[in-house]
């Protein structure tokens, strides 16, 4: 038998990406919770870039205040369209996805680093672990349907699927056929994984209480279960093109208008 290769670790530059609609309150501390020198001490070095998702409040401004992240505007509605236009704009080679309300504690993200440096996965879910009050029952509840759907459907581990927190090898992110608009965003990264048989792992992450409402309504959870299935079950089919017309959008010149 030929014997293994040692393991290499490989830093490099790392794209953290931070979809926010409407954060202003969370945003300035989700900013700057983020372990800038940590990172840097394990030989990465990093951008920041905030997906803004049309906000309304003074999210914009209060990430500009901070002066080291970018800015990106959606072109269109919904959390994964603003990733799936987003990507070229990705210049790592390691990419950290996770929400901007403030509820992943920071020190889970050189974690997620650590097994994608060392090349022994292509994708990092990090497995929330709710603090008291930071999760509702039926929330709970929810997720672990949805998660134990996942795994079902997938025969692959999957113990918190609509997590926040992601990290990805950046070829491998920039391979998935992304084409989903709202928060089945998580679902359908599980799913085009699993399907491309790229390597997952789960990191444990501190789960806080988030500032202000949670978003997901009953209605997501609906078309996250839909995604999972339709994903199996009709593959072919999933890969064809839906029309752009289906999807609410603001023409780039009413967007500009606006910042």
């Amino acid at each position: 038998m030929t014997p293994r290769a040692p393991a290499t670790y490989r830093p490099g530059l790392v794209t953290i990406v931070i979809p926010a609609k409407d954060e202003e309150a969370a945003i300035g501390p989700t900013l700057r919770s983020l372990p800038r020198a940590t990172l840097r001490a394990m030989g990465f070095d990093v951008e920041i870039i905030i997906l803004d998702g049309h906000s309304n409040d003074r999210t914009r401004d209060v990430v500009y205040r901070h002066g080291d992240a970018t800015v990106v505007f959606d072109r269109q509605w919904g959390k994964g369209r603003a990733l799936i236009n987003a990507r070229s704009h990705f210049r790592g080679d390691y990419v950290i996805m996770l929400d901007a309300d403030g509820t992943y504690a920071a020190d889970a993200i050189p974690r997620v680093l650590g097994p994608l440096a060392w090349g022994e996965v292509d994708v990092v879910m990090g497995h929330r672990l709710p603090l008291s009050g930071s999760m509702s029952g039926s929330h709970v509840i929810g997720n672990a349907m949805l998660s134990v759907m996942a795994r079902v459907l997938y025969a692959q581990r999957c113990p918190d699927l609509c997590t926040g927190l992601w990290g990805f090898q950046g070829s491998a992110l920039s391979a998935l056929p992304l084409r989903s608009y709202r928060f089945e965003l998580e679902a359908e990264m599980f799913a085009l994984a699993s399907r491309q048989r790229l390597r997952i792992a789960h990191v444990p992450v501190d789960y806080l209480p988030r500032t202000g409402a949670p978003k997901l309504s009953g209605r997501d959870a609906a078309r996250i279960a839909w995604w999972l299935l339709r994903s199996r079950v009709v593959p072919l089919r999933y890969a064809t093109t839906e029309p752009e017309r289906d999807l609410p959008r603001r023409s780039a010149a009413r967007q500009e208008a606006r910042v």
